[in-house]
């Protein structure tokens, strides 16, 4: 059995979701903005959000070109008629301004494909956007699958600085992995068990969390 590329999207980031959650829930006030681009890993940031908001907590989305592809215009739809804002560009943080703070960013711009060029605009912009506002807010910046701008196997080869707070790896770790330092989660559970098997995957025990009563249940 396949599964379509909408449904692989959608359990993937169901995950994904769920490790965010695990920081989310701890806050008492819970801000989270999305940086998207029109490629896949920017159809996984808009799949992620969406779900945070149906965990109750805020998500803004930072769109800064978009797709035009059918499925990723439905998803902007689906996330809209959530009510979730979507932005070209992060708006200005004043220093004095408390009401505007950003305590997670989630980095869905670049994906596995990115090799070794420096960023291009508007997506350089936005990855400096975030380094600013996580040093001057401590904002938690979490990246989906491989850190924006880091070649997938050699890691930040352009010198970037880029440097996430947590890492969420989907299906598996790619070998940019080896030069992450910080939380480290991998989140997508369709590896067939051959497969798994065949490049010595080990797939750990999987957690849900219940808020309710504060525990996991592993499955």
């Amino acid at each position: 059995m396949f599964l379509s590329y909408q449904k692989l999207m959608g359990h993937c980031n169901a995950r994904e979701s769920l490790e965010i959650y695990q920081y989310a829930h701890i806050m008492s006030s819970f801000f989270s903005t999305f940086f998207s681009s029109p490629g896949n890993n920017g159809g996984d940031g808009l799949v992620a959000a969406r779900h945070l908001v149906h965990f109750g907590f805020d998500a803004t989305i930072v769109y800064p070109k978009r797709s035009t592809k059918t499925h990723f215009i439905n998803l902007v739809k689906q996330c809209e008629d959530m009510g979730i804002p979507i932005l070209d560009e992060i708006n200005n943080v004043q220093e004095d301004d408390s009401q505007q703070r950003y305590d997670i960013f989630v980095d869905a711009i670049f994906g596995f494909s990115f090799h070794g060029t420096a960023p291009r605009e508007p997506f350089a912009s936005a990855i400096a956007n975030m380094v600013k506002v996580q040093k001057e807010q401590g904002s938690i910046l979490v990246s989906v699958d491989v850190p924006s701008g880091w070649d997938v196997d050699g890691g930040d080869l352009t010198g970037t600085g880029f440097r996430p707070d947590v890492l969420i790896s989907l299906t598996a770790p790619k070998l940019s992995a080896k030069k992450f330092k910080g939380k480290h989660y991998v989140g997508g559970r369709f590896l067939p068990p051959a497969i798994a098997e065949k490049y010595n995957i080990r797939v750990s025990a999987f957690c849900f969390i219940l808020s309710v009563l504060g525990s996991c249940v592993y499955v």
